[in-house]
C-alpha cells in the first residue's frame, strides 16, 4: 500500500489536480442548465427538482395544515406530495425524521415550492462556507473551491438534502467545544437528533472523556429531553406515531421495492449487496468490522486525548464507519476529518493529499457503478466502502503506529 501512495503522489501533479475543478465545473454546470431550462419544477429530465427536499417539505405541510397525528400516514404523505407536485409524478420521498424535524419546514411551506427549495440550497451553501471558515480560518475561498469539486457535496445540493445542516451543526458544536463551553456545544449537537445515527461518534468521545466532557454530555442530554418535550408537547399523536414507525417500519426500509440500495455508502449496505438474503452473515461481517472500528478510535483517543481537533475529526471518521445508513450526500461530513488532518499534520500533506484523491475518485464512480452492476449482476460491490477502509486504515498507520514524534508533540500542546 504504500507503494501505491507514493506512486499517487507522484501522480498527482498541480495539473491533473485541476481535472478535479473540470469535472466538477462539469457537474454544477450541466446540473444547472437542466434546471433553468426544465418545465416548471422539473428538470429537463423529468426529475423533480431537488427531489428529496419534498419529504421535509411534505413534513412541515402536515404540520402547517394542522394534520400532525398523519405525519407518519405513508398514504397520506403520498397523496398530499402528489397534489404539491402536480402532474404526474411517479416518485415517494417518505418523511421518516422525528417529529420536530418538520417544525423546521413550517415557513417554508409558505413559499412556493421552487423558491422554498432554491432558499434551502442557498442556507446550505451559506452553512459549507461557514464549516469551511471554522475548519481553515486561512484558506476558506480555496477550501471551499474543493469541497464544490466533490461529489457529496453536490449531491446534496442538487438532491435538497440536509447533509449541510449536519456538517454546520457539527462545525458550530466543535467551535463552542474548543472555547470551553461544553453545555452549549452538546445543546446544539442535540439539533443533530433528526439523523441520531450521526451521534454514534461524538457521543462515544465525550463518553471517553466523561471526567473532562460530562457537562458536554448534559448538555446533549439536555438538548435531546427538550427536543423529546417540545415533540409530544406540541405533537403528541405524531410523537406516538413516530416511536411505532421507528419499530415496525423504518428496521425494514432499505428492503423496499425500489429503494436506492446502490447509494448507500455503508459497512451494512456494503454486505447486503454483496451478500443478499444472508442477513445474519451481513449482520455478523458489519458488527466485527464495526468492533475494530471501535478499537482503532479508542487507541487513536488514547494518543492523541490532548488535540481536540484531531479527536473530533476521528469521531466524524468513527461515525460514518458505524453508521448502519448513510447514502453518498452523508459523507459530506468527511470535509471534516480532511480539513482537520490537512491543518493539524501539515508535513504530511503530500501523504493526505494522496488518501483524498482516492476518497474523491471512489465517490465519483463508486455508486453509478453499483447501479450499473445490479442491472446485469445478483450481487454487487460498492467501491468506497473498501476505499474508504483502506483509507481511514492507511490514516491510523500512520497517525497512531508511526507518529510517535507527532504525538509527543500532541501532548504537549
Amino acid at each position: 500500500m504504500r507503494d501505491v501512495i507514493l506512486r499517487l503522489q507522484h501522480f498527482l501533479t498541480p495539473r491533473r489536480l485541476t481535472y478535479a475543478y473540470l469535472a466538477g465545473g462539469a457537474l454544477w454546470l450541466g446540473w444547472l442548465l437542466s434546471m433553468l431550462l426544465g418545465p416548471g419544477n422539473r428538470d429537463l429530465a423529468g426529475h423533480l427538482i431537488g427531489a428529496d427536499f419534498m419529504a421535509g417539505y411534505t413534513g412541515g405541510k402536515i404540520v402547517q395544515l394542522g394534520r400532525s397525528p398523519d405525519l407518519y400516514d405513508l398514504s397520506f404523505q403520498h397523496t398530499l406530495q402528489q397534489s404539491l407536485v402536480g402532474g404526474t409524478w411517479t416518485d415517494f420521498e417518505i418523511f421518516v425524521n422525528p417529529p420536530f424535524y418538520a417544525l423546521l419546514f413550517v415557513p417554508l411551506v409558505h413559499l412556493p415550492y421552487l423558491v422554498s427549495v432554491a432558499l434551502w440550497m442557498a442556507l446550505s451553501l451559506a452553512g459549507l462556507a461557514l464549516s469551511v471558515r471554522i475548519w481553515d480560518s486561512e484558506r476558506p475561498l480555496r477550501s471551499s473551491l474543493w469541497a464544490l469539486t466533490w461529489l457529496p457535496v453536490f449531491a446534496t445540493i442538487s438532491y435538497g438534502q440536509n447533509a449541510l445542516l449536519s456538517l454546520t451543526l457539527f462545525s458550530l458544536t466543535y467551535a463552542l467545544w474548543r472555547r470551553g463551553r461544553p453545555v452549549a456545544a452538546g445543546l446544539l449537537c442535540s439539533l443533530l437528533a433528526y439523523k441520531p445515527q450521526l451521534l454514534l461518534g461524538i457521543g462515544l468521545l465525550w463518553l471517553l472523556n466523561w471526567r473532562r466532557d460530562w457537562r458536554a454530555l448534559l448538555g446533549l442530554s439536555l438538548g435531546g429531553g427538550v427536543l423529546g418535550s417540545l415533540s409530544f408537547g406540541l405533537m403528541p399523536e405524531a410523537s406516538r406515531a413516530y416511536v411505532t414507525f421507528s419499530r415496525e417500519v423504518l428496521p425494514g426500509f432499505i428492503a423496499w421495492p425500489g429503494y436506492p440500495l446502490w447509494n448507500m455508502h455503508t459497512l451494512r449496505g456494503f454486505w447486503l449487496l454483496l451478500l443478499p438474503g444472508r442477513l445474519p452473515l451481513v449482520d455478523a461481517l458489519s458488527l466485527i468490522l464495526s468492533a475494530l472500528g471501535l478499537w482503532g478510535f479508542v487507541r487513536f483517543w488514547q494518543r492523541y486525548r490532548g488535540n481536540k481537533a484531531l479527536l473530533f475529526a476521528g469521531a466524524i471518521c468513527l461515525t460514518l464507519w458505524l453508521t448502519p445508513h448513510a447514502m453518498i450526500y452523508d459523507w459530506t461530513l468527511l470535509l471534516i476529518p480532511a480539513l482537520v488532518f490537512w491543518n493539524e499534520v501539515p508535513q504530511w500533506r503530500e501523504r493526505w493529499r494522496a488518501l483524498y484523491a482516492l476518497v474523491w475518485l471512489a465517490t465519483f464512480i463508486s455508486g453509478p457503478l453499483t447501479y450499473v452492476q445490479l442491472q446485469h449482476f445478483p450481487v454487487a460491490v460498492q467501491l468506497s466502502v473498501p476505499v474508504l477502509a483502506v483509507v481511514f486504515y492507511q490514516a491510523y498507520r500512520w497517525l497512531v503506529v508511526e507518529n510517535s514524534t507527532f504525538f509527543l508533540l500532541s501532548e504537549t500542546n
